[in-house]
């Protein structure tokens, strides 16, 4: 194996057999350079994947995230197939890797985000919540930011969702109708296209994909909203103006289709999204 592109000390982009594959291990890019070969004894753990679009979304996100995230989303997963008993998809890295550095984000811009189905988490997936219980631990030792059990909510769902065995049990055309009309109403929104390759594209799609499957699966019967919801709603409502008149479109149209409200919360999120697609436009 030949290394190809050296992040960091600790992970390394190779070529094994003219395949491309991320490596992790300590100090396994430590005073090396393209060209170099790699010390197989130093090798913990091992990414390869098949597709070439999973390299280009890997490389966008690398612009913005620095590789320590990496590390940990690795870390991550490495301790999630270890105590689950499972295999992820490929995917998984990146999602979780670009999930943790929002995360981190937004807490230290004062912006915990309340998981409305964690009671639902705790209880259908507990083996997956205490895993990302460990994960919180994991990214405070390594990030030094002490996240909420929300956050151990959101990523046993990412640890569900991603499972090589996850039954796909939601009705598939219900939910891309409804993925796809959001889009539509946001690129009309914002006079734009989004790019379907751009790192803030998926970002946005996964968002959508776990709404669109909220909004099928909630029940009918109201939302309560708490306090600390409402303030943060208002707060974000003032902020990012623009990204919050767009998100009131894809309220009235889950209204409007589905007979459900969106809840503060879930509609504080949305606009978050929505926002990181305006500043990536703006840039």
């Amino acid at each position: 194996m030949k290394i190809i592109k050296v992040f960091n000390n600790n992970v390394v982009l190779a070529d094994q057999n003219n395949h491309q594959i991320i490596l992790i291990g300590k100090g396994i890019g430590f005073q090396k350079k393209s060209g170099m070969s790699i010390q197989t004894g130093k090798v913990e753990q091992v990414f390869a994947p098949t597709e070439s679009k999973w390299f280009n979304l890997f490389n966008d996100l690398l612009k913005d995230v620095s590789p320590e995230y990496l590390e940990v989303a690795a870390q991550i997963i490495h301790l999630a197939e270890v105590e689950l008993q499972t295999k992820f998809n490929e995917y998984l890295l990146i999602s979780l890797m670009d999930h943790i550095h929002f995360a981190v984000v937004r807490h230290q811009q004062k912006i915990d985000i309340h998981n409305e189905i964690l009671w639902e988490v705790k209880h259908y997936y507990p083996t997956e919540f205490q895993v990302g219980k460990s994960a919180l631990i994991i990214i405070g030792q390594r990030l030094g930011v002490t996240l909420t059990d929300d956050e151990a909510g959101f990523i046993a769902l990412k640890f569900v969702e991603n499972g090589l065995n996850h039954p796909q049990n939601y009705d598939t055309t219900t939910l891309t109708k409804i993925i796809g009309d959001v889009i539509q109403i946001v690129q009309f929104q914002l006079q734009v296209t989004l790019d379907a390759d751009s790192i803030s594209y998926r970002r946005f799609l996964v968002h959508l994909r776990f709404l669109a499957e909220r909004v099928i699966r909630v029940s009918k019967k109201g939302i309560a909203d708490n306090e600390e919801d409402i303030f943060l709603f208002e707060h974000i409502k003032k902020k990012y103006q623009t990204a919050f008149a767009c998100t009131q479109k894809v309220v009235d149209f889950i209204a409007d289709s589905m007979h459900q409200r969106l809840s503060y919360n879930e509609q504080v999120y949305l606009t978050i999204h929505v926002q990181r697609i305006i500043d990536e436009l703006t840039k």
